[in-house]
């Protein structure tokens, strides 16, 4: 099975999140070391979710269970933030359009990312067996 448009799908997914993220670089919170932490901190993300856009439409397999981590890490992050208070912050932060987004790509991404993984492993194994297969002297 071609998985090449899968992980297409999921390196512009991927981009995506990370535009949602260097739009929230430039947000202003009331506390100054807040405002710096937070800006660093969405850009720093968005820059690792751009480098598992690049490794998901290469298709290096290894990155797979690295590249689903980092979202099920934001998912949690998110979460944690709008259910208890958030650091530097010291209070629940509303959610919004961007916290919607985030949410669901978090969640595409990572249960995505999983798939595309068991997919291609999947289809490693197959190819591996007919290859045997194909090689072993036939017994007439």
């Amino acid at each position: 099975m071609n998985t090449l448009w899968f992980r297409w799908v999921l390196a512009i997914l991927s981009s995506l999140w990370a535009g949602v993220h260097l739009a929230l670089t430039h947000a202003v919170l009331p506390n100054p070391t807040a405002t710096m932490v937070y800006e660093t901190f969405f850009g720093f993300t968005a820059a690792l979710a751009i480098v598992a856009s690049v490794l998901l439409i290469q298709g290096t397999r290894y990155s797979y269970p690295l590249i689903t981590i980092f979202y099920v890490i934001d998912f949690v992050l998110l979460a944690e933030t709008r259910f208890g208070p958030a650091l530097f912050i010291g209070k629940k932060l509303p959610f919004n359009p961007y916290v919607e987004i985030s949410l669901i790509l978090d969640v595409i991404l990572a249960l995505g990312t999983i798939g595309l993984w068991f997919i291609e492993r999947r289809d490693t194994k197959t190819m591996s067996k007919e290859t045997v297969e194909q090689n072993q002297p036939s017994h007439k």
